[in-house]
């Protein structure tokens, strides 16, 4: 069947292969016939090969498991291997007469009394060579004999007569049962036509079996006859024939009907695999699909659990004490356990039968979670680890599953775990026991440190048990570092010599075999006093070869040596070629190699090739590959060596022993070996030599070269539309990277936006970064830092929309960040943009492309965005000695992260407040910290160790009405702790926890602020009515008391004190200013009056700059011998209320948060120029903490923190924003200037040139500046003061200002519009409106009128408003009412009234329709025919919206940072996409729209809908929504405009016309 194998292997498993890999599964064809002149090896192990191959296959197959090509040959009948001593007396007996037989089986069967019971062996054919022939016919015929005879049983005397195609039918299809849908097996059987006929004629037919004389071997065509007719009777549906007809050249190539059948046995062959697969991925995905692979990890775990307890010597003392151990920790808080001891000497074994005892120590039911770490991709990572953890947890005890999003985070999985251990302990029910072993193999995820994950303390209930090896003294200090009580370690030494001969005595009896005395002797002999179970298992691998008559070499003394022997055995009996090369690949590839991975990557190494086929050759001209044989008999020989462990969904193979890995490298891996491994495991996971590509070699015998096929799997990154090659992904990074490929290693994969997006929508976000640090010592390129800093700032996003399934949302992101940087970096980053174009280009689905970078790019100030936490965060605080940050949050949780730069990472998490976090200090160097929790206690810890040491119930939030105060002070000197709130003032002794006093406040007039002057030993309170008390610090006793009486209305807001100067600088709600001197003579006096009340106190450093912070300004003062006075002219601005500020260490810059979301950076020395903006991702910066350059920047409101560094590397730093804080900007010139009122003085308007990044000039204005107006066309920019008046500049010259007087009520322009040809102009006022006619004249256009003046008339004020060319006027009001006035007629047509006040008012472009928004966020399509609105839809906050130009869509900017468009024709929702920026004002374009936002970049976009939309098409399948569908029907409409218009001429005209369905969409 040689071209019956050739035609599958040429066309049907490539096209399986891709089915599979579509499915996520990878096709492994084990032939173990192909390649080899014949199948009989030196040792007759080739059958039994076969059987345990087709045994495996049942057991792994996710599809077929056996397939057989039968045809007219009964094949080769081999000699059995073993004969049992019994049978083989019975054969011997039948003989007797002929003693040349007998003593030709004497010859080739040897006794093995080794075997329990004794065997007979056969040996190795090249001993005997002349007369193996004659020993197969001496067999048979004692065989008919001894079965006539009733010795032996017909099955027995068979076992003489079979093939091994009957043996392999039987074990993969007769011997299984009779339900064929369940096997998984098929025969193809090719049926000659007319065989007969010519059978006896011809001598030499290559197609049946044949005698030495070259005759027809009838027995054998009886014995297939036979066979076939069973396989018929038992399975027929599993049988499909093929009948060919007779021809003389049947098996030409060039014969027609035979490649008409082979074509046809080609494409059966493809449709039945395919469904046998598709009919057990339909029956496994029955359960549930997303825990199939946690499933698959338990398994493996277990499996190894079992294996490892079946041989267990020794260690009752210690599992005595283990047990006695658990048992006295089950109802208390206690350490973890450790055992440890070096390696090899029996921890994983120990740890094993601890999982089998358990439940005995406990005596009741209990959770079982056991790990044997490094063993699986999954338990070979710590956050990977926590969630399969976590997930069996929950799954146990019935809780809800780990949600995904906090999941994907390390500190998030850490927090979840810890809670969840005292979530189990809580309930009381079954005992939780976690068993990890080897717990230095877990590797850190990118982003942790240390053991942060693991618990200091257990809980009742909760046990936690690993194991270590104490060679790696890292990993054993580490865990010395967390569980310090020597009681929790157990060690485990090794056994004794008795133990370790009873230890071999087992195993050999669990393989049923035993040794000679004289082995025995020679064993023990080798392994003197050796406990050390490895040692003494790799010793019984050895002996369980010796056979009874063999004379064995001693055997090694050490691990290393014994490894060292393995290796060598190895070689002499594959060669070491064979051996170092594979090996060498397992060893060097990143996870390992699946089988499948390792035959091919052996197809394509042309070393072993030369070796494999020194002596003939393959049996295709076109394909050559490894054969697989050759690999299964090297598999056999290392045995319990391998081990197989899951990783990306397959069983991949790895070394089982660390020594043996180091044996490897050390033999094999030395100079370029190792390059040379990458370099091929590159050419296999790049996919350069499949597909058909024919890679060139030189065979040995041939002599020269010549282009193969190899047939290896191609490699794309993605198999299907949801199924990557997580393979490809997991290893090339790394062998690109160790062969030295870095130019590929940079454009192919960490440049390639194909790659960056397969592996971050894949495998997460985390799997990339890993990969650039992976990489990182291979390079230092600039570009792939951008690159690599883009995909880190993309993950808040990501992570918010864990669960999408679209990907250009990322590609979005990428885009918007790097496409600053393509002009720059055109070779990488402007090809990863094109990469990122091109895609959109191709994408079926309507779109918003970026034309520009407008999302925060990479390269700037920003390093980290860190999270991991549940509520927001409260409290930070530096530990500048240690570089830590401590951090707070609402949950109770305070993380301690080590903070270094863009390598921040997890150190601590400490558990214990209940209640929110309130205010945190450090002490003792940075080393400590004492934290204040609503929780009513005190807590000190050891930053160090991450431990607890005293918790002090302070109760100083028991009042739940208390002012939201707290702070902390430690007086290290004194060993004080201070502890203040609205009502109470705790002292506590630092080191006891003892008390030392408590003050009690009045409830009537609560304190607001307190401080503690150590140098006078002083406590000073400040009340709400300005009451001023100072203590004594040492017994709390009152000292003074002190009121601000010249100020006895004001109600006190902050304070702030002046350590060095002993005063203090104290705020009011009214805006006054009060330094007051507490010690000596009491005096207070007025610093300063600002506008509105003082909510932010904050002194530098060194005390010689003070900031007040006021509404949204913060003033600066600048200390002098009398106290402070105004440092700068000009007040620093935000947008909204200041939160937080801070004085840089040097006092050259200070830095503000606000409510707007921004963090600005001031420069000090130059009088307050505003430095930098720092885009606070849409929450309030709350809280600033810096420590040197590293500023920190956080919000009650997030999880997350961002980390900035203020000295930052300004190579990349892109143009400035524009700062428009009023949100009526202006845009001219396609987008290349902005207009804008001036910050600081709104009489200004500023021309910013957004191409360079700067002022282009500065337009006196006058007067406040309320809105501004292009008109494009006309090259006018028209400006609306506070006075009433229109200014009105040209846009190219310095000519004279036009002026449009206000009317005579002179109130403040409310907005402006101009027609869509700019031949209109409107102005509106609270309720009186302007229509001007605009002119165009040379050299500049003349403004008309007023040619119409109305008033509304009505209690509402005009909010927004809009003219059309023919004098027609839509206004929106404050109300909500939406009108159309008619100038020429004098006439208003109120259209229906939405809620809420209009925030925006926009005309089509062939004024059509008019689209409005009001503050309940719904959107109103007008037809203005009609005088009705035709569709609205929900979208939460618009700002501002606009039509293309073409009427088709409307484009709107949301106050939640997205921009969404519409479908004018149906309402319907097309596009959404997340801008991270607050949209101010969007102007159409050709092909899509230009926008302002309140961060001061613009947004240029291309709006891509193609035709026609797909009905699956969701534009809200990334965004959980919940979608409301709202139908008026035509009557309804008609019957609103009637009661609105009585019987106008316009209804009666459009009565009849059709009103479409309207669609609401509610965003979430």
């Amino acid at each position: 069947m040689d071209a019956e194998r050739e035609a599958l292997l040429g066309a049907a498993y490539p096209e399986v292969q891709t089915f599979c890999q579509k499915h996520g599964l990878m096709l492994e064809v084990v032939d173990l016939r192909w390649g080899l002149p014949t199948l009989e090896a030196v040792d007759h192990t080739t059958t039994d090969l076969c059987l345990e191959e087709i045994a495996v296959c049942q057991k792994l197959s996710a599809g077929p498991t056996f397939i057989a090509l039968v045809g007219d040959q009964y094949g080769h009948c081999p000699i059995p291997r073993l004969i049992e001593e019994k049978e083989f007396q019975a054969l011997c007996a039948q003989l007797t007469k002929n003693p040349n037989s007998l003593t030709l089986l004497a010859q080739w069967f040897w006794k093995d009394e080794n075997a329990v019971p004794p065997v007979y062996i056969l040996q190795p054919i090249t001993t005997h060579l002349p007369q193996y022939q004659n020993l197969a016919t001496a067999l048979r015929s004692a065989a008919q004999e001894a079965e006539r005879q009733g010795l032996i049983s017909r099955e027995q005397k068979h076992r003489y007569h079979k093939s091994v195609i009957e043996w392999e039918i039987e074990h993969g299809l007769l011997n299984i049962g009779s339900c064929d849908g369940d096997i998984g097996a098929t025969v193809f059987l090719r049926e000659i036509k007319d065989l007969n006929k010519h059978i006896l004629d011809e001598c030499d037919l290559p197609m049946v079996d044949l005698q030495e004389d070259g005759c027809l071997d009838m027995e054998a065509q009886n014995f297939l006859t036979s066979l076939k007719v069973r396989i018929t009777d038992n399975h027929p549906k599993l049988l499909k024939v093929h009948f060919v007809q007779w021809s003389q050249d049947l098996v030409n190539p060039k014969n027609r009907a035979h490649a008409k059948y082979l074509k046809e046995l080609g494409e059966q062959f493809i449709a039945t695999v395919n469904h046998q697969i598709l009919e057990r991925l339909r029956y496994q995905n029955k359960g549930n699909q997303m825990l199939g692979p946690f499933f698959q990890e338990l398994h493996h775990h277990m499996a190894q659990c079992k294996d490892k307890c079946q041989v267990f010597c020794g260690r009752e003392e210690l599992l005595s004490r283990i047990g006695k151990a658990i048992t006295a920790n089950d109802g208390i808080n206690h350490s973890p356990l450790v055992v440890f001891g070096p390696p090899g000497v029996g921890k994983t074994a120990l740890m094993c039968k601890i999982s089998e005892r358990i439940q005995d120590f406990l005596g009741q039911k209990i959770v079982l979670v056991f790990r044997i770490l490094g063993t699986s991709q999954a338990s070979s990572n710590s956050c990977i680890l926590l969630n399969s953890i976590c997930l069996q947890v929950c799954l146990a005890y019935g809780l809800p599953l780990p949600p995904a999003q906090v999941m994907a985070v390390y500190s998030g999985a850490v927090q979840f775990f810890q809670d969840l251990l005292f979530m189990v302990s809580s309930r009381n029910v079954e005992s939780l026991v976690l068993i990890l072993d080897a717990f230095e193999e877990l590797n850190l995820t990118y982003g942790a440190k240390g053991l942060t994950w693991l618990p200091k303390k257990c809980p009742p209930k909760v046990h936690l048990i690993l194991s270590a090896c104490s060679v790696e003294s890292r990993t054993l200090k580490a865990l010395q570092g967390v569980v310090t009580s020597s009681e929790a370690y157990f060690e485990v030494k090794p056994l004794s010599g008795e133990q370790g001969q009873k230890m071999i005595e087992l195993l050999l009896s669990s393989v049923k075999r035993k040794l000679s005395p004289a082995q025995r002797d020679l064993l023990w002999a080798s392994l003197p006093e050796c406990g050390h179970p490895l040692r003494l298992k790799l010793a019984f691998d050895e002996a369980q070869r010796w056979a009874s008559y063999t004379l064995p070499v001693s055997l090694a003394t050490t691990v290393q040596q014994a490894m060292h022997q393995l290796c060598a055995r190895l070689e002499e009996l594959h060669g070491q070629v064979l051996v170092s090369h594979v090996l060498g690949y397992i060893v060097t590839a990143r996870y390992g190699l699946s089988e499948a991975e390792l035959k091919d990557v052996l197809s394509l190494d042309d070393e072993v090739l030369r070796e494999v086929y020194q002596e003939w050759t393959p049996p295709s001209k076109d394909v050559l590959r490894f054969p697989p044989l050759l690999w299964v008999r090297l598999r056999r020989d290392l045995g319990d060596c391998l081990m197989k462990r899951p990783a990306d969904g397959f069983m991949l193979l790895g070394l089982a022993h660390r020594q043996l890995t180091e044996v490897v490298k050390e033999r094999y891996l030395s100079g370029q070996e190792k390059t040379r491994r990458h370099h091929l495991l590159c050419e296999f996971f790049t996919g350069a030599w499949s597909q058909g590509i024919k890679k060139p070699m030189t065979l040995p015998l041939l002599g020269k070269p010549l282009n193969f096929d190899r047939k290896v799997a191609p490699q794309p990154l993605w198999f299907s539309d949801t199924v990557a090659n997580l393979r490809k992904l997991n290893e090339l990074p790394s062998h690109l990277a160790n062969s030295g490929r870095i130019e590929e290693l940079k454009k192919d994969v960490l440049g390639n936006m194909d790659w960056i997006s397969c592996r971050v929508l894949s495998s997460g976000i985390t799997s990339m970064l890993e990969d650039f640090a992976l990489c990182a010592e291979h390079l230092d390129c600039p570009e792939l830092s951008l690159i690599r800093d883009a995909v880190q700032l993309s993950r808040p996003t990501i992570d918010l929309w864990s669960f999408l399934s679209d990907k250009s949302i990322f590609y979005t992101e990428i885009l918007a960040r790097l496409y600053s940087f393509s002009s720059l970096y055109p070779a990488l980053i402007g090809q990863l943009c094109h990469q990122c174009t091109r895609w959109f280009n191709a994408y079926p689905h309507p779109v918003l492309i970026p034309l520009c970078g407008f999302l925060l790019p990479p390269g700037g100030p920003l390093q980290e965005m860190l999270t991991g936490y549940h509520k927001g965060i409260t409290a930070i605080e530096w530990s500048s000695n240690n570089k830590l940050l401590i951090v707070g949050s609402q949950n109770g949780v305070l993380v301690v992260w080590g903070m270094q730069e863009r390598k921040s990472q997890v150190v601590h998490i400490l558990t214990g407040h209940t209640g929110e976090v309130r205010c945190v200090k450090t002490f003792g160097q940075g080393n400590y910290a004492i934290s204040a929790s609503k929780d009513c206690t005190l807590r000190r810890w050891n930053l160090v160790s991450g431990k607890e040491k005293y918790v002090i119930r302070d109760g100083i939030f028991t009042d739940r009405k208390e002012p939201y105060f707290c702070c902390l002070h430690v007086d290290e000197k004194k060993k004080v702790v201070y502890s203040a709130s609205g009502l109470k003032i705790n002292a506590w002794n630092l080191e006891t926890a003892e008390a030392i006093f408590h003050i009690v406040g009045d409830a009537r007039d609560p304190w607001l602020w307190a401080t503690v002057f150590p140098s006078s030993s002083e406590v000073v309170t400040l009340s709400k009515e300005g009451l001023v008390c100072t203590w004594d610090a040492h017994t709390g006793k009152s000292r003074s008391k002190h009121c601000l009486s010249n100020l006895k209305e004001e109600i006190w807001t902050s304070g702030v004190s002046l350590q060095k100067q002993g005063r203090i600088v104290v705020g009011s709600h009214s805006g006054s200013l009060l330094l007051v001197c507490i010690f000596g003579d009491y005096y207070h006096y007025l610093l300063e009056k600002v506008s509105t009340a003082v909510q932010l106190l904050v002194v530098s450093e060194d005390e010689s700059l003070l900031a007040a912070g006021f509404g949204k300004y913060v003033r600066v003062f600048l200390a002098d011998s009398k106290g402070f006075h105004r440092f700068m002219a000009v007040d620093l601005e935000h947008e909204n209320t200041v939160e937080a500020a801070i004085i840089g260490p040097d006092n050259n810059v200070i830095v503000t948060g606000s409510l707007d979301a921004f963090i600005q950076v001031w420069s000090l020395s130059e009088q307050g120029t505003l430095l930098d903006i720092f885009d606070g991702m849409g929450t309030p910066g709350n809280m600033l903490a810096c420590c040197g350059n590293t500023l920190v920047s956080a919000s009650r409101n997030s999880s997350s923190f961002s980390v900035w560094d203020l000295a930052y590397n300004r190579k990349h730093k892109l143009s400035s924003p524009f700062l428009d804080r009023t949100g009526c900007a202006a845009v001219s010139h396609n987008g290349n200037y902005v207009y804008f009122p001036k910050i600081g003085d709104k009489n200004k308007i500023t021309v910013w040139d957004s191409v360079e990044g700067e002022d282009h000039d500065i337009l006196d204005a006058s007067n406040e500046v309320r809105c501004l107006e292009v008109a494009e066309q006309m090259k006018l920019l028209f400006a609306g003061l506070i006075s009433g008046t229109v200014l009105v500049f040209p846009l190219n010259s310095r000519q004279d200002v036009m002026c449009i007087p206000p009317p005579e009520a002179k109130k403040s322009v409310k907005c402006m519009a101009l027609s869509r040809g700019e031949e209109r102009l409107v102005i509106a006022y609270d309720n009186i409106v302007l229509v001007m006619d605009i002119r165009p004249e040379d050299p500049c256009p003349v403004i008309d009128g007023p040619t119409y003046t109305f008033y509304t008339q009505l209690p509402a004020l005009i909010s927004s408003i809009a003219v059309l060319t023919n004098y027609q006027v839509v206004y929106g009001m404050t109300n909500g009412e939406v009108f159309i006035y008619e100038c020429a007629k004098s006439k208003v047509f109120p259209l229906e009234a939405p809620q809420g006040k209009v925030t925006c008012l926009e005309v089509s472009h062939k004024e059509q329709w008019a689209v409005s928004s009001s503050q309940e966020s719904l959107l109103y399509l007008w037809d203005l025919e009609l005088c009705s609105y035709q569709n609205s839809a929900f979208s939460r906050g618009i700002q501002c919206v606009c039509f293309s130009k073409d009427d088709k869509y409307v484009y709107s900017g949301l106050k939640d940072q997205s921009i969404l468009v519409w479908n004018v024709s149906d309402g319907s929702l097309l596009a959404v996409q997340f801008v991270c920026a607050t949209v101010n004002k969007i102007i159409s374009t050709a092909d899509g729209f230009i926008a302002t936002t309140r961060h001061g970049y613009l947004i240029r976009e291309r709006f891509q809908c193609p035709q026609p939309i797909s009905a699956s098409y969701d534009p809200l399948k990334n965004i959980k929504a919940a979608c409301i569908i709202k139908t008026k029907k035509q009557e309804e409409i008609l019957v609103v405009v009637r009661k609105q218009q009585g019987d106008s001429e316009r209804v009666e005209e459009k009565q009849n016309s059709t009103n479409k369905i309207s669609q609401v969409c509610v965003v979430i």
